[in-house]
């Protein structure tokens, strides 16, 4: 490679790119947090539940579910929110359980 072509890939800074704005290479909060209770069958919820957390909290809700407890409950804080998407895909994991013989509440 040529000193030229070396100098036009390289990143010049602390996150900068060539011809693109910086990156901010500081720690972001996550938009969701979900804590489990793996003993009461709990998983509390904070943030934005989206679709893609959702399904991520399914997993954990499914994990609950495999450890025995016939009873999982989801309990968004105060300042949760969950979109249609979420909702939908909790409602749909329900029935899924309910099936199972596991109940599912979403407080």
């Amino acid at each position: 490679m040529s000193q030229d072509a070396a100098e036009t890939t390289v990143p010049r800074g602390l996150g900068v790119l060539v011809d693109r704005r910086p990156v901010d290479p500081s720690p972001q909060a996550p938009s969701f947090t979900a804590s489990l209770d793996q003993r009461r069958g709990v998983v509390r919820a904070r943030g934005h539940l989206d679709a893609l957390a959702a399904d991520l909290l399914r997993g954990s809700i499914v994990a609950l579910q495999r450890q025995g407890h016939r009873q999982v409950t989801v309990r968004l804080e105060p300042q949760a929110t969950a979109d249609d998407a979420a909702r939908e895909l909790l409602a749909r994991l329900a029935d899924t359980l309910a099936a199972e013989g596991v109940r599912l509440v979403v407080e």
